[in-house]
């Protein structure tokens, strides 16, 4: 059996983008520069500052703080130096990771990324942006590319650009696509604008991911629009908008004009898939002419959905078995401080009390049907 790691992360170099995005938009590319005033880094994307959780060094020191709070380190004591001085591109070195863990294949997200998602408002630089990204990651992994899947980040802000990306990275081998979590202008994911994005993802035979991003709207941001409450309340909570954009595509009808469809939450957690089952269901049976659904939220689930889940969720064995063992990934969410370590051996162990069978598939065999490896 291949263990398929469905959840990591690429540490890009800071200056990727402005090596890798077209000239006509390079004056505009996300970079860190050091403020005149204060003299400390910042992060600046269309000539503007971002707004992160948290100071931009803490942020960094973040996304590779990968087993620090294993270690007993809170987040504001975790090594600040690593992003600078890790070996982060260095294919060979995740490789030994791998090796170490037993984990055959990997799906590898953007960092960076995520960042600039709940940042950028124009099309166009969000769409160049995506392809300076899209270009870098394939060639970082090239060498082995039998073993590490880009998950190529596309953005949703003009769908016409989408789908010119999508086409593109298929040809670069591309098994699956990011969209950030965030709604766009207030649309549903099921809003028929996106209809020519769902259809090339469906004609390329490519999956589609939806993992959490930059959004300053996130569920549960109304509780604290007099202050930031933290990064410890934002990454709770912001984990909830790839739960609510799969749900408007169930709503909205987008897997019955897409029956082939393949769609995951990533990084969401496992657990809240039984409470959303019983939730649609029991509407379902009185309310369903409200919606675009054709049939019981679990038939979605049996032929069009995934979901990544967590190895530290104690619940996800009770879900399992009410949901199904069909359904459910494994991702470690390297090297990223939120990230499992030992997740292949953590998982066996969560999963001990369910037959061998559902926990090889939830282990291997539900990724590699998703992705397509």
């Amino acid at each position: 059996m291949n263990i398929v790691d469905g959840d990591s992360h690429l540490i890009e170099p800071l200056d990727l983008y402005l090596q890798y995005i077209e000239p006509a938009y390079r004056e505009r590319a996300m970079h860190v520069e050091q403020d005149s005033a204060s003299g400390k880094l910042r992060m600046v994307v269309d000539n503007k500052s971002m707004r992160l959780g948290s100071e931009i060094d803490e942020m960094l020191s973040i996304v590779v703080g990968y087993g620090q709070k294993e270690d007993g380190s809170a987040l504001n004591e975790f090594d600040q130096s690593l992003y600078k001085g890790g070996d982060w591109q260095n294919m060979d070195k995740r490789m030994q990771f791998l090796d170490a863990e037993g984990i055959d294949y990997q799906v590898l997200y953007p960092t960076l990324g995520l960042l600039w998602e709940g940042e950028v408002q124009d099309p166009q630089l969000a769409a160049a942006l995506c392809r300076a990204y899209n270009t870098w990651a394939f060639e970082v992994s090239a060498g082995h590319g039998d073993r590490l899947f880009p998950s190529a980040h596309i953005s949703l802000r003009e769908p016409t650009l989408a789908v010119q990306e999508i086409q593109r990275v298929a040809k670069l081998g591309a098994r699956s696509i990011m969209i950030g979590s965030a709604p766009i202008n207030g649309r549903s994911f099921g809003h028929p604008d996106y209809d020519p994005l769902w259809a090339a993802a469906q004609d390329c035979n490519i999956a589609v991911s939806i993992h959490p991003a930059g959004n300053k709207e996130y569920l549960g941001s109304a509780w604290y629009k007099n202050r930031n409450p933290g990064f410890m309340f934002i990454s709770m909570n912001v984990i909830q908008d790839p739960r609510m954009s799969l749900s408007t595509m169930v709503y909205d009808g987008v897997f019955e004009r897409f029956p082939q469809l393949r769609a995951a939450t990533v990084e969401s957690m496992g657990s809240w898939v039984g409470e959303w089952i019983e939730r649609f269901d029991y509407r379902y049976q009185y309310m369903r002419h409200t919606s675009q659904m054709k049939r019981p939220v679990r038939e979605y689930l049996a032929r069009n959905i995934w979901i990544n889940a967590d190895p530290s969720e104690k619940l996800l064995p009770y879900i399992v078995q009410f949901a199904g063992d069909e359904k459910f990934f494994v991702g470690s969410d390297y090297p990223h401080a939120e990230g499992f370590t030992k997740p292949v051996e953590t998982m066996r162990e969560l999963l001990s009390a369910l037959p061998t069978q559902s926990v090889d598939k939830i282990l291997g065999a539900n990724a590699a049907a998703f992705y397509g490896i």
